[in-house]
């Protein structure tokens, strides 16, 4: 009997042994597997520093995630994430289904590009599927997909000035992406993000997606207004050779995509605009000309009573070849400035489900 009880004692201390090694392993060996994953990822090279394991609630944590395009030299990652959590979604077991969630905490994507013939050193993100490494370190369908504090970069360092503007402040939050409450709905999942940027602008974004699909099907709504325009001037000096010396930028969008294809418009509205200030233009004279010329344009094309330029951009097409229509865009200029200012806020005028009825028609 008391050989009977050494030997399990025994047993079960081995046992313990083995699942405290295990445990004690087991974070060295997930990090080891998920920088394989993210140096697998075509054009980019990964690495992150740390795994936190939560087997308590089916979850771990991935510390300090990097990816850099390899071969270009760029100053900063293509990404850069704190904190990337990929749990279980327990709520989702009493719909009968096991999926996951992903939340991502003070992630950074820095998009660069470049307007120089001589330098070609861009990161964009479009050269790899995303979709793949995704898989691999989240093996159950993620169902709900979140971004804390996040940032969205884009710069241009063979611009002149250097163009660095950001959405700040990023939070965004997509539900039922996997279909679990309702499969009949076409779109049936919610998508709302918010972000700040330079010059005291906000982003609001809403709407509802089928992000099941390879071409996901959209129907969304999108305000980004009280940017301040002497913000932007580096961009605008890079771009169109013009600085402003006051302004606010609004911009207002409806978008709708069923099948890979698109439909609705963009929006721009700016109020109380001044570009030329003499005071510290008249050292250059040739772009002084050019704010002056454009100054006048603006000036004829504005609305008068609410001191505002605007157009209304139609955007239709395939989205591997969207069209924007140049004389519907000239119209709404005249039709701003001589009939009817544009309304500050969407139109409520593009249909995920009038494109749908198209489309089948």
């Amino acid at each position: 009997m008391k050989r009977s009880v050494k030997r399990s004692v025994k047993i079960l201390l081995i046992v313990v042994v083995i699942l405290v090694a295990i445990r004690i392993y087991l974070p060295f060996w997930v990090t080891d597997y998920v920088n394989k994953v993210l140096d697998g990822v075509p054009g980019y090279s990964g690495s992150i520093e740390d795994v936190d394991l939560h087997l308590y609630r089916g979850a771990y944590r991935i510390h300090k995630l990097k990816m850099v395009k390899t071969g270009e030299g760029l100053p900063e990652p293509f990404l850069d994430i704190d904190v990337i959590d990929l749990s279980v979604q327990w709520d989702a077991l009493f719909d009968g289904r096991l999926v996951g969630e992903v939340s991502l905490v003070d992630a950074k994507a820095n998009f660069i590009t470049s307007v120089s013939n001589e330098s070609e050193a861009e990161q964009t993100g479009g050269e790899a599927d995303w979709t793949e490494p995704i898989k691999e370190l989240m093996p159950l369908e993620i169902n709900r997909f979140s971004v804390h504090n996040g940032k969205i970069a884009f710069k241009d360092y063979t611009a002149e000035p250097k163009v660095d503007i950001s959405l700040d402040s990023l939070t965004l939050n997509a539900t039922n992406l996997s279909n679990v409450e309702n499969k009949e709905v076409e779109l049936p999942s919610d998508v709302r993000a918010t972000a700040t940027s330079i010059g005291g602008g906000r982003l609001d974004m809403m709407g509802k997606a089928n992000l099941l699909k390879k071409i996901p099907d959209l129907d969304l709504e999108v305000q980004f207004e009280g940017v301040s325009l002497p913000a932007l001037n580096d961009f605008t000096q890079a771009y169109a050779k013009l600085d402003f010396e006051k302004g606010v930028f609004n911009l207002y969008s409806e978008l709708a995509v069923s099948d890979g294809i698109l439909t609705g418009y963009v929006k721009p509205v700016l109020t109380d605009i001044k570009l030329i200030d003499f005071s510290e233009d008249k050292k250059k004279p040739l772009e002084m000309a050019w704010e002056a010329v454009s100054g006048l344009i603006l000036e004829l094309f504005e609305n008068q009573p609410k001191d505002q330029f605007a157009t209304k951009i139609p955007m239709q097409g395939d989205l591997n070849n969207v069209k924007s229509a140049v004389w519907p865009t000239i119209g709404n200029i005249f039709k701003n400035a001589f009939i009817q200012a544009f309304k500050k806020k969407t139109d409520d005028s593009v249909s995920f489900d009038d494109l749908k009825k198209s489309q089948d028609d």
